[in-house]
């Protein structure tokens, strides 16, 4: 998890941030015309809270701690050291690929959770300093917008896809063979299919939910 957090925590943030003010840049604008400006924090929060931190920060995991996991296990397997374990009796898939999926679940919604917050800042200060809307209105809509239940929905997307990421990047590297070609491939095929994964389940997500009005 200290791994996990110390590779993840800044190129999330930087990765999630901006996207608060671009939704505030463009929405400003949009919004201005109908003379509506005051609704544009609600539209800021149901997209950070559901969509982009979760996806964000699950892909940012994805592309820096599983591409990490896979490397270890798989250089492991290539040295033997897996097949070491085996013979002392010891549970491989327990011993170097549980506590990395632990991590990956655990820390992939507290980085969610940062990431929530840097988005909805960065959005409140070029809608509110930047682009002239009102602060008062900015925030009433903000937390009338907010529920309970776009904090756990965006937090169970964050759980469901750092499941995925610990274990595509055990799979993955428990099959490594071939030398230091195949830890490469071995973390670089991690990145793609779990990136993939999580773009298209939280499509395939986002859809349920809106068809059982959650």
């Amino acid at each position: 998890m200290d791994l996990l957090v110390r590779r993840c925590l800044i190129p999330v943030g930087l990765a999630v941030a901006p996207v608060g003010a671009v939704i505030s840049l463009q929405g400003a604008g949009l919004f201005r015309m109908f003379g509506a400006e005051s609704l544009l924090s609600s539209l800021l929060a149901t997209a950070i809270f559901r969509e982009y931190s979760p996806a964000l920060a699950s892909v940012m995991v994805a592309a820096q701690a599983g591409s990490s996991i896979a490397a270890r296990i798989g250089t492991m397997k290539v040295r033997g050291q897996i097949d070491a374990l085996a013979v002392m009796s010891v549970d491989p898939v327990r011993y170097v690929v549980v506590p990395g999926l632990i991590a990956c679940v655990i820390v992939t919604p507290l980085l969610s959770v940062l990431t929530t917050l840097l988005g909805l800042v960065s959005g409140w200060f070029f809608a509110v300093p930047v682009m002239g809307v009102d602060h008062g209105s900015f925030l009433a809509n903000l937390y009338a917008q907010v529920s309970l239940v776009d904090l756990w929905v965006g937090l169970g997307k964050c759980m469901a896809f750092g499941t995925a990421v610990g274990l595509i990047a055990g799979f993955l590297g428990l099959r490594t063979t071939g030398g230091a070609t195949g830890v490469g491939k071995a973390a670089n095929d991690t990145v793609t299919m779990t990136i993939v994964l999580i773009l298209v389940a939280d499509y395939f997500v986002s859809m349920l939910l809106l068809r059982l009005g959650v």
